[in-house]
């Protein structure tokens, strides 16, 4: 028998051995929950200083903790649940520290499900994360995690991705008078010019549902109306603040995103309220340099914003500057360093004036705060 024909024997009984070993070998282990189940999480220490014209100075610290679980349920079916620090506050999952040592409060900040029934498609019920593009926290406090169904579509086509969100979206639900809701729009597109420089840029529509007339969305409960217009309504010896008009806000946005040795994002939105008859536009314009991600990176970023008293309502946009709510302006500047694998440290100024609305109030609000930053 030649060597040729001898090879090709061996090679045949080596595939009919591996054959017979495939066949034989034992099942698969059914999957646990270990297989399904992701748990995360992340410490936030914070110290923060705050000046403002005509009030003392103030030091404080601060601590954020969140931890969740996110599981697959099926092949079209994901949900998560996260427990955060915070009180009732839909926009901060801040604690004080020194207040005798006693107990910080965790809430529920996540629980929903998603149902993918096709590619690009989520369906999202529950409190979920915003649901919506976001360049910046104009419209939209970054901690937000708002309540009720929402839709998101994506599709690529070409060198081209498309966008288009919705939803509805429960505000206030009331027994005896008509619900808050609000519901949205969203449609946007990227554009990949090269593996280095794209373009996002979109629109949004945020129409509120019967708030004109009704009482301020105010947690801490002391008719904090967050820079927005109110009326007074007296009963008796009390007095309510109830919202002055309804808030429907057309948004506009873009981002560029560039590698140049470093990655670059400039980016800014625009947003009116069509339903208010002055004081009703919003508007940033801002830029990143760098990414603090893996162990000795860094990032840099500044933005300018200005949010005239109704160009959104107060009680959902950024809770940092000049205080939180609307009826403000100034600038942000911001550095984090990765100083190991989920550990990073940062510094924000903002200096800002409020409220814009009547110059003779108006008055510099200054805030410095000191992060660090544990993820698990």
């Amino acid at each position: 028998m030649n060597k040729k024909a001898w090879g090709l024997m061996v090679l045949a009984g080596l595939t009919a051995l591996a054959a017979n070993a495939q066949t034989n070998a034992a099942p698969a282990a059914p999957k646990t929950w270990v297989d399904t189940v992701t748990v995360k999480g992340d410490l936030r220490y914070r110290y923060e200083q705050i000046t403002e014209d005509g009030k003392d100075d103030r030091q404080r610290d601060r601590i954020r903790a969140r931890i969740g679980a996110a599981a697959k349920v099926n092949d079209q079916v994901k949900g998560e649940i996260q427990l955060s620090t915070g009180d009732s506050d839909p926009i901060s999952g801040n604690k004080t520290i020194g207040d005798g040592f006693i107990k910080k409060d965790m809430g529920l900040n996540l629980a929903y499900i998603d149902w993918t029934p096709a590619e690009g498609v989520d369906v999202i019920g529950g409190k979920m994360k915003n649901p919506f593009l976001c360049v910046s926290d104009l419209v939209w406090d970054g901690d937000l995690t708002p309540e009720g169904v929402a839709v998101k579509w994506e599709r690529a086509v070409g060198p081209m991705t498309l966008y288009a969100n919705g939803g509805q979206l429960w505000i206030q639900e009331r027994s005896a008078d008509e619900d808050t809701k609000l519901y949205a729009g969203q449609a946007a597109a990227k554009f990949q010019f090269s593996d280095e420089v794209s373009l996002l840029v979109g629109g949004s529509y945020f129409t509120y549902a019967d708030i004109e007339g009704m009482g301020v969305l105010d947690w801490e409960a002391s008719n904090k109306t967050y820079g927005n217009s109110s009326k007074n309504k007296v009963t008796g010896t009390t007095t309510n603040k109830l919202y002055a008009m309804e808030y429907n806000q057309v948004e506009a946005f873009a981002k560029l995103t560039a590698w140049v040795g470093t990655p670059v994002e400039i980016y800014g939105n625009y947003v009116v309220n069509q339903d208010a008859d002055a004081n009703d536009t919003g508007w940033l314009a801002g830029f990143t340099v760098g990414k603090a991600k893996n162990a000795g990176t860094m990032e840099f970023g500044y933005n300018y914003r200005e949010l005239e008293k109704d160009a959104v309502l107060g009680a959902f946009t950024d809770s940092d500057s000049w205080g939180g709510g609307t009826d403000g302006r100034g600038h942000r500047v911001y550095g984090r360093y990765q100083i190991a694998k989920n550990v990073q440290i940062g510094a924000t100024y903002f200096i800002n004036e409020k409220p814009i609305a009547d110059a003779s109030k108006t008055h510099d609000y200054d805030r410095l705060q000191l992060d660090v930053v544990a993820s698990f």
